[in-house]
């Protein structure tokens, strides 16, 4: 008890400079420790409030969008939403899926597509013709006329615009029947016009035909629908 008392008589008579030096000296660890324990606390509640709620992801396989581009495919469809919240809500386009080569990378990234298709995180895709076949055998798109309104159906059907069909076996029964999983959008003006990129040069998005496919799962169905439809609009 006395050494303690002499601790604090000692602590008192020194000048603050001091003070703060024998603090630092004895407590750093656990003032270290404090400091990270707000800063991690800190940033976890500001990561929270300042999240965006994905509302529609579009994933683009085999494209010739890169991460250096000025404005995007989804801008002015955002302007068209009901209810879009920029400060709350986001849109993404995701194009870093390149399936054209033959290595084990392609296949990695395969696996992580199939993935994400069945967790329901990707709602529509913009593929060629061979990429969206080719998925399509896994039952990662869905039926269209099932899918889209039967107006929009009809607009398609009556602009000729080409479909791709998946054929599918039931695995209940046996039974085998195709449906439409993609339609031809290489003709909207939105894809036409292509993109910029930082540097100024414009570049199509495809160097060939280009289909879009939307997830069976999706978590934003109508969204996906919706972005058809601004496609086909113009």
């Amino acid at each position: 008890m006395t050494e303690q008392n002499d601790l604090k008589a000692k602590f008192k008579s020194m000048p603050l400079k001091k003070k703060l030096q024998y603090i630092w000296d004895y407590y750093k660890v656990p003032i270290i420790l404090g400091i990270i324990l707000v800063y991690a606390v800190t940033t976890f509640i500001h990561g929270r409030l300042t999240a965006k709620t994905t509302v529609f992801r579009l994933v683009m396989i085999d494209s010739n969008v890169n991460e250096l581009i000025e404005g995007s495919l989804l801008d002015g469809f955002a302007e068209e939403i009901d209810g879009f919240d920029p400060d709350r809500q986001q849109l993404v386009l995701d194009a870093d899926y390149d399936l054209s080569s033959e290595s084990f990378t392609v296949y990695t990234i395969e696996q992580k597509l199939l993935a994400e298709y069945n967790v329901g995180s990707i709602d529509a895709t913009i593929a060629p013709k061979d990429e969206i076949t080719k998925i399509a055998k896994t039952q990662a798109y869905g039926d269209l006329s099932d899918l889209l309104p039967a107006d929009l159906m009809e607009r398609i059907d009556s602009r000729g615009l080409e479909i791709i069909y998946n054929q599918y076996e039931d695995p209940a029964t046996g039974e085998a029947y195709e449906y439409p999983c993609a339609v031809n959008v290489s003709s909207s003006p939105r894809i036409q016009e292509g993109f910029t990129e930082a540097a100024g040069g414009k570049h199509s998005y495809f160097d060939g035909d280009c289909y879009y496919a939307i997830s069976p799962n999706s978590e934003h169905l109508q969204n996906s629908i919706a972005f058809l439809e601004y496609l086909l609009e113009c």
